[in-house]
């Protein structure tokens, strides 16, 4: 009997990060949040391994927001995927397995909030995050049906206002007053890259959209639109954001590792024929800063902090354990592109 209930446990959990979409966000939204919290830690000169409760904090905080946007989708859009031809996680299943499975991730933020309720600036932000992707998702208000409201919607909600908390999670801890220049640049840079990604995002499923008479902002404009937006307003804005970000931090390590990111894209595109975009899906492409942003700057900020306090040598190892993939599949490219490396840094000889 109790083998029978440890089963039924593991089935429940299965089905829980199945449902989930983990796989989807973990590394992709998660490090460069916590890239963020690193960042703001070098800047106020605090040793990242005095911070783990706020680390732990943060994590615990963000993933049920992660889980509770991915279950939204697929309980929001079931008609439309059904109409899509699209699959959905959500389609089929009983009310009494969809109500826990929404309600567990929004009881845990509530509780995070309550944990937060004497720092204003802290709960608002964190709670904005959440009402931000709800009011993309949930009729009848749904923003990702509204054009360019749902892209602020989704950007806010994704990337502004979850990186907004790792940065005051870490004066709530440190009792820092907040540092509006720092928190300016952060929020330009977060802003601007969600806008970027919710354009991949929608394009990617444009398809699916029109088929199913969604308005996303993808469907009301050609792709070109969106490609314009981003070459000429989305993406200096956050190369501004990140330019002040890079001053601002105090080191210079995440600088000079974004020069040997970009001889990395160099050499994908030359050797390998790759394409770097900013938002627009093509065959045998990448997102221009993704692995910057995923691996170079996280991986930068953290062997940074070590350097000034060596027991932060544990929070990279724990980064590196939570967050393998984007950084074993950069290093393969590095390995297999070590000869064309090689040939550049004899030339500069």
């Amino acid at each position: 009997m109790a083998a029978s209930a440890i089963e039924q446990v593991r089935a429940a959990f299965r089905r829980l990060v199945a449902v989930s979409r983990s796989g989807e966000w973990w590394e992709y939204k998660l490090v460069p949040i916590f890239a963020i919290f690193y960042a703001t830690a070098l800047r106020t000169g605090i040793p990242l391994w005095t911070l783990w409760p706020a680390a732990l904090a943060l994590m615990g905080a963000l993933v049920p927001g992660a889980i509770y946007v991915s279950i939204l989708n697929d309980l929001t859009d079931q008609e439309e995927d059904a109409a899509a031809g699209k699959p959905n996680r959500m389609a089929g299943r009983p009310l009494w397995q969809k109500l826990p499975m929404i309600m567990l991730p929004v009881a845990a933020g509530l509780l995070f909030g309550l944990f937060w309720w004497g720092d204003l600036p802290l709960l608002l932000a964190y709670l904005s995050a959440w009402i931000a992707y709800s009011f993309y998702s949930l009729p009848p208000i749904r923003l990702k049906a509204r054009g360019f409201a749902g892209i602020i919607a989704d950007a806010c909600g994704a990337h502004l206002f979850p990186t907004l908390t790792a940065v005051l999670l870490v004066w709530h801890q440190a009792r820092l007053a907040i540092d509006v220049e720092w928190t300016a640049a952060v929020a330009l840079w977060s802003l601007a890259y969600g806008v970027r990604g919710i354009f991949w995002h929608q394009l990617i499923d444009v398809d699916n959209d029109r088929a199913a008479g969604v308005a996303t902002f993808a469907c009301r404009h050609q792709p070109e639109r969106l490609k314009a937006l981003a070459r000429h307003m989305v993406f200096p804005l956050e190369a501004i954001g990140l330019a002040a970000i890079l001053f601002l931090m105090g080191t210079v390590l995440p600088a000079l590792l974004l020069l040997g990111y970009l001889v990395l894209t160099q050499r994908r595109v030359a050797r390998w024929g790759m394409k770097a975009v900013l938002v627009q899906p093509e065959p045998r492409y990448f997102i221009i800063l993704s692995d910057y942003y995923d691996v170079f700057l996280p991986l930068g900020l953290l062997v940074a902090a070590v350097l000034t306090h060596p027991l932060d040598l544990a929070v990279l190892a724990v980064h590196l354990v939570l967050f393998p993939n984007r950084i074993r599949l950069v290093f393969k490219d590095m390995w297999r592109l070590r000869h064309s490396f090689s040939r550049i840094a004899a030339k500069g000889v």
